[in-house]
């Protein structure tokens, strides 16, 4: 996959990215040193098994909207769109960006393998305070680990504020932020 094909994903880890440390200290201290592998998990547990819905964007919709309604359809295709994407858009060796302001920390890696479905517990991951419903994850392989402090964080910690977002940052121009060349 070339640079140009592959794409930045912004992904919130809980409220304001409070779920990413929980996600990232199995192995070892928070944040993970550059290199190490670790997952990216959003919710909507109530859709179910996103697999159940693979190729078929219409009967997905039909069902979030039965669990998830909203009245304002805008809302509902942007809301819809966010478990659609991390499942079936995200695609391995795509960028993800993952701030956490309550660790003030901003994790940059690769996306690993597929889309993950863990409603029967089978990855074993810690339990998740506040939470039980963070049932689809992705594997990423963190390669910077950005402190609040350094420079590059005011320039990537803004990438929206939806759970999973695509921001207007292309790869190259990541990678040259993450690098300190731009």
């Amino acid at each position: 996959m070339s640079v140009e094909e592959t794409k930045v994903w912004g992904v919130f880890v809980g409220d304001s990215g409070s779920q990413l440390e929980t996600f990232n200290t199995m192995a070892g201290p928070f944040p993970p040193e550059p290199g190490t592998d670790g997952y990216i998990a959003i919710g909507w547990a109530a859709v179910g098994d996103m697999r159940l819905y693979k190729n078929n964007y219409a009967d997905y919709v039909e069902k979030f909207r039965i669990v998830y309604p909203k009245d304002d359809e805008r809302t509902f295709k942007v809301t819809a769109n966010m478990p659609w994407n991390f499942a079936f858009v995200m695609k391995e060796g795509d960028w993800v960006i993952s701030p956490s302001s309550t660790t003030g920390f901003l994790l940059a890696g690769k996306i690993q393998g597929e889309y993950i479905s863990n409603f029967h517990g089978k990855k074993s991951l810690p339990k998740i305070k506040d939470r039980s419903d963070f049932v689809h994850l992705r594997k990423v392989k963190w390669l910077y680990v950005v402190a609040k402090k350094d420079p590059r964080y005011a320039k990537l910690h803004r990438i929206g504020m939806l759970t999973v977002v695509q921001p207007n940052i292309s790869s190259s121009a990541l990678q040259a932020i993450l690098n300190g060349q731009a």
